[in-house]
């Protein structure tokens, strides 16, 4: 399980349920990397990545605003996720190049272009029903959940002046 912490933002009333929107810190590993000051990958991901990120979510329990809330979501899903929409493409991809080959002078059409970019077509074709499979699933398993409420009890801190 991958867990992230995260601070509720805002809270909205839904029949016996709260809605409320958690606020996470994006963080880049750049920042720790040794090769930093080198590389300019480290620069993109500086100026591109956006800093916060708000998730929704359904709750039972009473939370309050600026209250920690732990979130997270199985590796299985991750890497199911990433199948779908990486390898499933590709994998299309490399077999769509590999049949066209063979189909494409059958029909006349001789030449690389036409076999790459049927190829591309295919690839792309498949990424679209990629998309809309997993905007038609009703399963939440490639979403975040609460795992648990931080009481705020366990937020503070005493210190002690010597």
């Amino acid at each position: 399980m991958i867990e992230e912490i995260g601070i509720v933002s805002d809270i909205k009333q839904q029949n016996n349920n709260q809605i409320i929107w958690v606020e996470t810190q994006v963080k880049s590993t750049c920042s720790s990397c040794s090769a930093q000051s080198n590389c300019g990958t480290g620069s993109i991901a500086k100026a591109l990545v956006r800093k916060k990120e708000l998730l929704r979510f359904m709750v039972k329990e009473k939370v309050k605003l600026g209250q920690k809330v732990k979130i997270g979501i199985p590796e299985e899903s991750i890497l199911k996720a990433s199948f779908l929409v990486y390898l499933i493409p590709v994998g299309v991809l490399l077999f769509a190049a590999v049949l066209l080959q063979v189909l494409l002078p059958v029909l006349g059409l001789m030449g690389e272009a036409w076999t790459i970019l049927f190829s591309f077509l295919c690839a792309f074709l498949s990424f679209i029903a990629v998309k809309m499979h997993l905007k038609n699933n009703d399963s939440d398993e490639f979403y975040p959940h609460i795992i648990s409420v931080i009481p705020l009890e366990q937020e503070r801190v005493d210190v002690k002046q010597v």
